[in-house]
């Protein structure tokens, strides 16, 4: 399994833009560099009124698909 850990900093009115419909993935840069691409709504639960901010560990299975994202701090 891979894990990521991804610096997110996302304010709540970008996020409104999914219950919009003009937004559906988050693009978040890795500490290594790397910038990946996920679905917003893996990130729901991480919400507050200023929006989506933190470091998340994202894990992968080993076909790449989404398993778990934990907020770390």
């Amino acid at each position: 399994m891979a894990k990521l850990v991804l610096n997110v900093a996302l304010p709540a009115f970008k996020y409104e833009a999914m219950y919009a419909g003009s937004a559906k993935n988050l693009v978040a840069s890795c500490l290594d560099g790397r910038k990946v691409q996920l679905p917003l709504s893996a990130f729901q639960r991480f919400v507050t009124h200023e929006g989506i901010y933190g470091f998340f560990e994202v894990e992968f299975d080993n076909m790449n698909k989404l398993i778990a994202v934990t907020k770390i701090r």
